[in-house]
């Protein structure tokens, strides 16, 4: 801290607390089972595949993690979101307490000097900056006249902390392994470092090294989070270059000379250094003894996408506009406002400044239900440069009311403190709600009845990447099944994913040679890997009317058969296909929280199956079907916009003509 004041025992406690409440309530909402959002970085965090340009420092936590006998292996590699979050609370809190007192110092602003003469205090001398207030202290904690109050900077700041770290957004993150959790705390940690690099630019050699080697350790493991590093520190090291300039006189506003060349250099080369150490692993998980290792680094989650809801991509201050209010905005907006007015505060404000901006122009997607954006680190940082404005409003709000001699002046300045806390209170009840993972199961239950049920040396032909994801996340993190073959059908052409699964079953030769030429599977091809193993399939709408002859429902799956099929053959098993399902059903009813990825996936499987029957001229099992889904459609909100949808099918289906009897 470059105040030097005395950090009294209300500061140690709120600094304490403002880590230790965020990382208690990740680990208590912490994935104890495996979850839709993480199984890519699962798969290469803990079974070292090449997925991407990313994870360098996420894929070391977690294998360091998995050593500990703490729980999963899931609820290890969340655990080390959670530390992230704790390390990145705890920053904040010094960087928000450190801006709210530097804002707080005595500085002509334009129009004060007005305002005071309006007032009738002109004559009054203004006090210095290291002065303490006579009188006592209010009961929120500030001083008279305009003082710095270190009490009222350290109540703020811990407010301003807890609405970031317990927002949706961030708790979303610290509660799965490998999410923007880490990626956002090396930024705040790259930016700590550079404030030191700011005031010493000459003179810290080891910093700039050591900033370097952060920055390239954010690259590596999110591009998004290291630019937005870059982007803050420059604007913190810009900021800081013109500070001197505007006042002169103080040692601390003494104009700051750049650093030399040769330490530019060697931050650079530290950078560069620290990402090519972290990425280089990436170059040797293709060698893993794995069918499915080498799947291609320019495989991002991205991918994932193909059963992912499409959700509008929206900026911060939209979000905090719509989900908090218009009046907390307009607080943040006139805190830093009033921050980029004082000189002793700009710098410090510049780099929260630019990731709003960064925010602005590259936003995120409000929530991913199977998969992440890559821009989420930029969100979450962009919630906390909110939480930062908010704190400055509410804190330069709480000085002008004390100053101004009114009655209920204390009383106006405690509820507006009051009014700050509530903003926790709002972030905290919503993250409850959607980032609340201890208590999903559901997507556990869906692998034990999609995957562990199947026959001995199976093979499932795979449409959707998140599926085959969250397969091989279960053969990862559990052991599960190593004796199914996965074919994954988009992911044919990247890497050596065909290779690796024709040295393990020399049946497919026809299979892929038919994707290969045509995309898709000739009934010659299906059926002579169905001779050797049992087949099981997702839908394929595009498939002709003789592949879909040889499909039968076999709960979450359709089984193919070598031979075509006949209406009996369909009827003898729809009672038992049914019972997967409502495994998966009862798993969503009683969850307390919605699992919405869970529900997406099992929704779109049974309208998968439905459609199959329904072409087949099976009307009463398709109707089935589709009473489930009504089922699904009622318990969980996320999909009953199809209910309409459902409902017109049923009645389409009743009003067509009944089937004869035999």
């Amino acid at each position: 801290m470059s105040s030097g004041e005395k950090r009294c025992w209300l500061d140690r406690s709120l600094a304490f607390a403002s880590a230790a409440l965020p990382f208690g309530l990740a680990v208590a909402r912490a994935a104890s089972s495996g979850q839709w959002r993480e199984d890519l970085t699962a798969v290469r965090d803990l079974g070292l595949v090449a997925v991407g340009v990313g994870g360098g420092l996420s894929t070391a936590l977690s294998q360091a993690l998995s050593l500990l006998p703490l729980g999963s292996r899931t609820f290890r590699t969340a655990l080390g979101s959670a530390l992230a979050l704790a390390l990145a609370s705890r920053l904040l809190y010094e960087m928000v307490r450190r801006l709210l007192l530097e804002a707080a110092r005595p500085a002509p602003l334009p129009g004060l000097a007005l305002l005071r003469r309006l007032r009738g205090d002109a004559a009054a001398p203004p006090l210095a900056a290291g002065a303490a207030p006579q009188g006592a202290a209010d009961a929120a904690g500030a001083a008279p006249q305009g003082a710095v109050s270190p009490r009222l900077a350290s109540v703020l700041a811990a407010i301003a902390v807890l609405t970031a770290a317990l927002s949706p957004t961030w708790q979303r993150e610290a509660t799965v392994g490998g999410g923007a959790m880490l990626a956002t705390c090396c930024a705040l940690v790259t930016i700590a470092l550079a404030a030191i690099c700011a005031e010493q630019a000459r003179h810290a050699g080891r910093a700039w090294i050591g900033l370097g080697a952060l920055l390239g350790a954010t690259f590596a493991e999110s591009p998004p989070a290291g630019l937005a590093a870059l982007a803050a520190s420059y604007a913190m090291l810009l900021a800081r270059r013109g500070l001197g300039g505007r006042s002169a006189g103080a040692p601390a506003d003494a104009p700051v000379a750049g650093p030399p060349r040769r330490m530019l250099a060697a931050a650079a080369g530290a950078g560069a250094l620290t990402a090519a150490l972290l990425l280089a692993p990436l170059a040797l998980r293709p060698l893993a003894p794995r069918a499915w290792a080498d799947i291609g680094r320019a495989l991002t989650a991205g991918s994932l996408a193909a059963l992912d809801v499409a959700s509008a991509r929206t900026t911060a201050l939209a979000a905090w506009s719509r989900e908090i209010g218009v009046v907390s905005l307009l607080i943040a907006a006139a805190g830093l406002t009033l921050a980029l007015l004082r000189p002793r505060a700009r710098w410090l404000v510049a780099p929260f400044l630019a990731l709003l901006a960064l925010d602005t122009l590259l936003p995120a997607r409000a929530a991913g239900v199977l998969s992440a954006d890559p821009l989420t680190p930029l969100r979450s940082l962009a919630v906390a440069a909110i939480a930062v404005g908010s704190a400055l409003g509410a804190h330069a709000a709480v000085r002008a009311l004390l100053d101004t001699r009114v009655p209920f002046s204390r009383s106006g300045a405690a509820l507006l403190v009051v009014f700050q806390l509530t903003l926790v209170a709002l972030t905290s009840e919503e993250a409850g709600f959607a980032a609340d993972r201890s208590e999903q199961t559901a997507a556990e239950v869906w692998t034990d009845q999609a995957y562990g049920s199947l026959d001995p040396k199976s093979a499932i032909l795979v449409q959707s990447p998140a599926i085959a994801w969250r397969v091989w996340a279960a053969r990862i993190t559990r052991g599960e099944r190593p004796d199914v073959l996965v074919i994954p059908i988009p992911l044919l052409d990247r890497g050596q994913v065909a290779a690796s699964l024709l040295d393990e079953e020399r049946k497919l030769l026809p299979l892929l040679r038919d994707f290969a030429l045509s995309g898709e599977p000739s009934e010659f091809a299906l059926s002579t890997l169905a001779d050797v193993r049992p087949l099981y399939l997702e839908l394929d709408p595009s498939w002709s009317r003789r592949l879909l002859n040889h499909l039968n429902v076999a709960g979450i799956w359709l089984e193919y058969a070598p031979q075509p099929l006949g209406a009996s053959d369909r009827k003898l098993a729809t009672a038992q296909s049914i019972v997967p399902i409502r495994r998966v059903l009862e798993a969503l009813s009683v969850a307390a929280v919605p699992d919405t990825s869970t529900a997406a996936v099992l929704a779109s499987t049974m309208r998968g199956q439905s459609n199959v029957v329904s072409l087949l001229g099976e009307r009463v099992v398709a109707k089935s079907y589709l009473d489930r889904l009504r089922e699904l459609a009622a318990q969980d909100p996320f999909v009953s916009g199809s209910r309409r949808a459902v409902t017109g099918i049923r009645q389409a289906f009743i009003a067509r003509r009944p089937v004869r009897r035999r």
